[in-house]
């Protein structure tokens, strides 16, 4: 079966400002998954339900990236 790429789009402050996040929205198909925003200290996570906001450091961002293990399969 083929499977449907995600959609994401961007938002990005129309000016230079320092203190404020890039958002990524992801979509799959046409259920919205939620928000990657990303800032100069952390990357953060959050769903569509707004509930659970996960946060992380780029230090962290980095080892789990870079690990072997996997973190989700599906």
């Amino acid at each position: 079966a083929v499977q449907m790429a995600h959609k994401i789009t961007m938002k990005q402050p129309k000016d230079v400002v320092l203190n404020r996040d890039v958002e990524f929205v992801v979509y799959k198909g046409r259920r919205k998954l939620g928000t990657l925003k990303v800032s100069k200290g952390s990357i953060d996570w959050v769903p569509s339900n707004g509930r659970i906001i996960r946060y992380m450091s780029w230090e962290h961002f980095a080892l789990l990236m870079e690990s072997r293990h996997e973190v989700i399969v599906q």
